[in-house]
């Protein structure tokens, strides 16, 4: 199978991804997006839930949190306030750290095999040098685009 490289516009929302800030206003959750732009727009409930054909209590429990709304009409909402809605993940650490840290998992359950073998013949290597060892097998699983991260077997 063919390496994938990724194009120009997926390094650039990778990116973006990783430059959420936890403080970024982004944060609002879509019942705050729609209370704070309805307000701002000087809409009652009544006027936005007439514009979007819901009923004004089930706005005012999506704007309270009380129920979890579908998208569709989320989207209806966010139509009604004049406003697209983009959807995105937003990654709870840094995507790098994810890789990283799954890689390292997997290379040392895998120096732990082998160890276990080593130690059976007196050859298990110092701390140090397992340390560095660990190191280099995590860089090699991140570097073998064939390397399988996240297979059920490997957990």
């Amino acid at each position: 199978m063919p390496k994938k490289y990724r194009d120009i516009a997926e390094d650039m929302a990778l990116s973006a991804l990783e430059n959420l800030s936890a403080n970024s206003p982004s944060n609002l959750s879509h019942a705050g997006w729609i209370r704070l732009l309805r307000q701002y727009l000087r809409m009652t409930q009544k006027e936005l839930a007439l514009r979007v054909q819901i009923p004004q209590s089930h706005l005012a429990a999506i704007e309270t949190g009380k129920i979890d709304p579908q998208i569709g009409t989320v989207k209806k909402i966010f139509q009604g306030l004049s406003c697209d809605l983009i959807m995105m993940p937003r990654p709870q650490k840094p995507l790098t750290e994810l890789l990283r840290g799954r890689a390292r998992s997997l290379a040392l359950k895998r120096l732990k095999q082998a160890m276990g073998t080593m130690a059976l013949e007196n050859q298990a290597p110092e701390k140090e040098s397992f340390a560095r060892l660990l190191e280099k097998r995590t860089d090699d699983i991140l570097h073998d685009p064939r390397a399988r991260l996240w297979s059920e077997s490997d957990e």
